[in-house]
């Protein structure tokens, strides 16, 4: 069980997190807000707060029909419903009147989320970007067109030739303007695309990722380990799981603070990071406990591996402040046999192997 202080800091950190992926989301210049499970607003940046008008400090847990305009309200709910029954990225068009009147038209990508075990809808994340702009040249190239084509046609019956030539030089280099306009929209839209790409593989990494360690979280490695398991049941190549604890973890902490054991838990990761083969698999399972799978080995190998990160961690003598401490390592080797029924299984026979190099004095590998 975690004592009190335990569960304060890690409230703490969950807060600051929270807070940083806010004020991500916050420093975005489009539109983005966030939805719970029956389409009622939980998060809107400033940008979309201000497009409408809505008040920031009375708008959570509201639906559009409360919030926006009655004319962009209904076609705003259809497109969520849509999304939520797609299951998928969807892509609409909706709109949007500043103070003056002016009508603006948004592009704007909608994507459900679901619970990983169950597949129940848990909310709605979208963004915006402005395409009125883009709307505008491509209607003025349409009204231009139909302009040169009546302009043709008038000339023809008025068989005014010379001055028909000149109308049509006239109408080619405005398109040539026009056509430069939508080169340089075009180029400015791949930009944000990019852009957008690139936002989007931030929020996939905040996602996926711890962000003490920078390893895999504990949902990205056991969704991994549920992907080597299902492999391993097709083909059956050898694939090891390994069980790791950070021995007197809890004494660190209390001794120097949990700054220090943080930056243990870093020094860790690195070591990880710096032993194990790109194709390995190594994510934080909680606490001071990690998950490791290694593909392709016999036993031996994967011995060698194990004692390998045993050693090189425990040959750090110097923790962060130039305390001198013994920093060591158990850990637990389960290797998968046909008899494997579930991934659950192997981590409870690795955490069960895990267990004996703790019975056994710690800082030593145990198999299952």
């Amino acid at each position: 069980m975690k004592d009190r202080e335990q569960l304060l800091e890690e409230n703490a950190k969950l807060k600051h997190l929270i807070s940083q992926f806010t004020g991500l989301l916050d420093s975005i210049p489009d539109p983005v807000f966030m939805k719970d499970s029956n389409l009622r607003w939980i998060y809107g940046n400033p940008v979309i707060l201000n497009l409408y008008s809505i008040d920031k400090n009375n708008y959570i847990g509201k639906t559009e029909d409360q919030l926006l305009p009655e004319e962009f309200a209904e076609s705003c709910m259809q497109s969520d419903r849509d999304a939520v029954a797609g299951r998928r990225l969807m892509q609409s068009e909706e709109r949007a009147r500043t103070d003056d009147g002016v009508m603006h038209y948004y592009e704007v990508f909608k994507v459900p989320f679901h619970d990983e075990s169950t597949g129940e809808f848990k909310g709605l994340i979208g963004v915006g970007r402005d395409i009125t702009e883009r709307k505008k040249v491509q209607d003025e190239l349409e009204t231009n067109y139909l302009e040169l084509q009546m302009e043709l046609k008038l000339r023809k019956e008025l068989e005014e030739e010379n001055r028909l030539q000149q109308l049509i030089l006239e109408q080619k280099t405005k398109l040539a303007d026009q056509a430069e306009r939508l080169t340089m929209l075009n180029t400015s839209l791949i930009l944000e695309a990019e852009q957008r790409k690139n936002l989007e593989a931030e929020l996939q990494q905040l996602a996926y990722t711890d962000p003490l360690t920078g390893l895999n979280n504990r949902r990205r490695v056991m969704e991994l380990a549920e992907n080597e398991f299902e492999r391993y049941r097709r083909n059956h190549q050898s694939t090891a799981l390994l069980m790791i604890d950070l021995d007197h973890f809890k004494k660190i902490n209390d001794t120097f603070g949990h700054q220090t054991g943080d930056a243990v838990l870093r020094q860790f990761a690195k070591q990880c990071r710096s032993e194990l083969r790109k194709i390995d698999i190594v994510g934080r399972f909680g606490g001071e406990e990690f998950i490791v799978i290694l593909i392709g080995l016999d036993k031996n190998q994967i011995g060698i591996v194990a004692e390998k990160l045993r050693a090189a961690f425990h040959s750090i003598q110097c923790i962060p402040d130039h305390v001198t401490y013994p920093l060591s390592i158990s850990i637990g080797i389960y290797i998968f046999t046909e008899t494997l029924t579930s991934l659950d299984e192997a981590i409870l026979l690795a955490d069960e192997a895990l267990y004996e190099a703790k019975r056994q004095g710690r800082n030593r590998v145990a198999w299952a």
